[in-house]
């Protein structure tokens, strides 16, 4: 009797999780580079608002108005920056775990997937001793007969 090949009866299912796996991998580095790329703008609006204040000394109404609006703009801009690397940050944190839960599918039908042809494994190993076992009884009957 030939041998059945093994087939995971959730093969199919296991090819869809791993493809989920790999689209959540992207999306996980494209939010990592969004974050890094919020933080460096924090960092640089931190860098302008310290740069953008105004040396020390006697200036004239219409020059500290200017100088007080032009740091106001800097603070906004600070702001807004936060909000931008706060908002990339928690979507960095639910990508990672978007991923850590495809991840965690993928191993556990991995985990199936070997279980499954570890019995497969047994049983095939099993029936072909059976008929090896049969066919050297009839042997040895066969010889039996003979003499």
């Amino acid at each position: 009797c030939p041998v059945k090949k093994y087939k995971f009866a959730f093969g199919s299912v296991q090819r869809v999780q791993r493809i989920a796996e790999e689209q959540a991998a992207v999306s996980l580095a494209e939010a990592q580079r969004a974050a890094d790329a919020a933080s460096a703008q924090l960092q640089a609006r931190l860098a302008d608002i310290g740069a953008a204040r105004p040396a020390p000394g006697p200036r004239s109404t219409t020059e500290f108005h200017a100088q007080r609006e032009h740091l106001d703009r800097h603070r906004v801009a600070v702001t807004a920056a936060r909000a931008a690397e706060i908002n990339a940050l928690e979507l960095l944190g639910s990508a990672r775990a978007d991923w850590v839960d495809a991840a965690r599918k993928v191993r556990a039908l991995d985990r199936l997937d070997e279980r499954k042809r570890a019995e497969w494994t047994l049983e095939t190993t099993h029936a072909a001793q059976l008929v090896t076992d049969e066919i050297a009884t009839i042997r040895y009957k066969t010889e039996q007969d003979r003499t």
